[in-house]
């Protein structure tokens, strides 16, 4: 958890005076003042906020930084219309609440709306700490153009997006692939951060020589995923779709049909047939669009079955199996899947995954009947 100190609604040139203000208060406590680099949020108000709010307080628990949250109001075009222009700064100091911690951040709140926007970059430009790297979570869109997208993401060093947002998933990797190429900033995405774990599971299981020449003989794929909505997740299939994208982007699998019902059909590199299916399951205490379960059978008839344990969630029951022998069954330890962790794994990397973008390719041909 994280505690905010001293509140104080400012006019935009007293914010750094202000926050000295705090702070000097702050040192008679044995707090200190502590930055590693330069965190921006930007975001529309709706009602997932509190939820973007929550996970940049999460990036801040465990990595000391200035965290810059920007926030337009998409209801104040009428006030910017009126005399009172809608720009309002807030500062305050934000502290780790992680036992007898004594590290406080920064934290600048700038709320605005209307044709105020155009002042924002000139706002922020004098509070970002200069030679400290600077990352920018963009949690809207980019497929949708926006006056400030480019100002922001020509400030960063690493562009992390949130997929969630977008309503189209095929135009959002277009998007991203173009940014890409054209800047020099690092790209991340949230939700490919969340199927990391799986990754990973997927990578420890086909380690052994044997068992990645079985990954040559595949004949089916099934992905379970998590079908419960929340007011700040409802595009659940993005994991599952990420997911599925990446390991037949590894494999070298063609894709010869896509369909609605999330069916598909490939061409190993081995020019042998594998079909994959994407279903769903609800369970409450999971978060939206998680991955449940992956099953993979071989032509051989070998058998991966990997599932989370309901009671457990964090933890997946991997039952392998021929028609000779089975396994013993085990136990593979997901890691954390609270609120903000996927924020913080992205931050701490450097460069951008070849993986993603690889996956991203593999993703528009996917999507090719339009089917996300």
């Amino acid at each position: 958890m994280t505690a905010v100190v001293a509140q104080k609604l400012v006019e935009p040139d007293a914010i750094e005076s202000e926050l000295k203000a705090i702070w000097e208060k702050l040192a008679q406590e044995n707090k200190t003042r502590a930055c590693l680099f330069n965190l921006i949020v930007f975001n529309r108000y709706s009602p997932r906020t509190d939820y973007i709010r929550s996970i940049a307080q999460r990036v801040v628990e465990k990595f000391p930084c200035r965290l810059i949250f920007i926030s337009e109001d998409p209801q104040a075009a009428q006030v910017a219309q009126t005399d009172s222009p809608y720009l309002k700064t807030a500062v305050s100091v934000l502290v780790p609440q992680n036992g007898e911690s004594s590290v406080a951040c920064d934290h600048i709140d700038i709320g605005v709306g209307g044709s105020d926007i155009e002042r924002v970059p000139y706002l922020l430009l004098p509070h970002i700490i200069p030679d400290l790297p600077t990352t920018l979570l963009w949690t809207e869109d980019p497929t949708q153009p926006h006056p400030l997208f480019k100002p922001l993401s020509e400030l960063a060093n690493r562009l992390i997006f949130d997929s969630e947002s977008a309503d189209n998933l095929l135009e959002f990797a277009k998007i991203v692939l173009e940014l890409k190429s054209k800047n020099t900033y690092d790209v991340a995405d949230l939700n490919w951060a969340r199927t990391e774990e799986w990754r990973d599971l997927l990578a420890s299981l086909f380690r052994t020589a044997e068992r990645k020449s079985n990954l040559e003989h595949l004949k089916s794929l099934e992905i379970v995923y998590n079908e419960r909505a929340t007011e700040y997740f409802c595009h659940l299939k993005i994991q599952s779709m990420y997911l599925l994208a990446w390991l037949s982007s590894r494999l070298g699998w063609t894709c010869e049909k896509a369909s609605r019902t999330l069916q598909f059909s490939f061409t190993s590199a081995n020019q042998q047939p594998v079909g994959a299916i994407i279903r769903t399951a609800v369970w409450q205490n999971l978060g939206p669009g998680t991955i449940i379960s992956i099953r993979l059978e071989t032509n051989g008839q070998d058998v991966y079955n990997c599932y989370r344990i309901k009671e457990e969630y964090h933890y997946v029951n991997i039952e392998i199996s021929s028609h000779e022998k089975c396994d013993l069954p085990y136990q593979f330890l997901l890691g954390q899947t609270t609120t903000g962790h996927s924020l913080v794994q992205e931050i701490c990397r450097k460069g951008t995954s070849q993986h993603y973008l690889e996956m991203f390719n593999t993703l528009m041909i996917l999507d090719k009947d339009k089917l996300c």
